[in-house]
């Protein structure tokens, strides 16, 4: 089974596909493309929004045989800022391009996937592995939460 994991920030959109039989997984582009940065050139929210939308449905009908998605989100916390909206606003993107490619989806938070903030880079290499390059704590996130739905 294929799980595309996802972890929205501000500027860019982190995620793992990883392939699992229940007990094994492995990530599958953990040397190729797993990030998508909004280009600079995009200014205006409805723009980067509509950009990262379409760059979701691109990675999903590329991988045509995604059964599940799991998109970590932020932890309730603290007041909102204009940068956490804008993360909200990305995440219901996510959500969006899963109901229309009709793959279910789950959003997750750390107690959820088993895991804490300070914890997660670690788990992840552990349970599956990490990115050749630009390895931090939203790729962990993402891979993490693909990772809690494999059963």
């Amino acid at each position: 089974m294929k799980i595309l994991g996802i972890r929205t920030a501000p500027q860019q959109l982190r995620y793992a596909l990883i392939e699992t039989d229940g007990y094994t997984c492995t990530l599958l582009n953990a040397s190729s493309e797993n990030s998508l940065k909004l280009p600079v050139a995009i200014t205006k929210p409805e723009d980067q929004l509509k950009w990262v939308k379409d760059e979701l449905s691109r990675v999903i009908r590329q991988n045509t045989d995604i059964e599940k998605i799991a998109l970590k989100v932020p932890e309730f916390a603290g007041a909102k800022t204009g940068s956490s909206r804008f993360g909200d606003y990305l995440d219901s993107m996510v959500l969006l391009s899963a109901a229309e490619s009709e793959i279910p989806i789950t959003t997750k938070l750390y107690k959820q996937m088993a895991t804490k903030r300070a914890d997660v880079k670690r788990h992840a290499e552990e349970c599956i592995g990490k990115t050749v390059t630009a390895w931090n704590d939203q790729m962990a996130d993402a891979i993490i939460a693909a990772w809690s739905l494999r059963k």
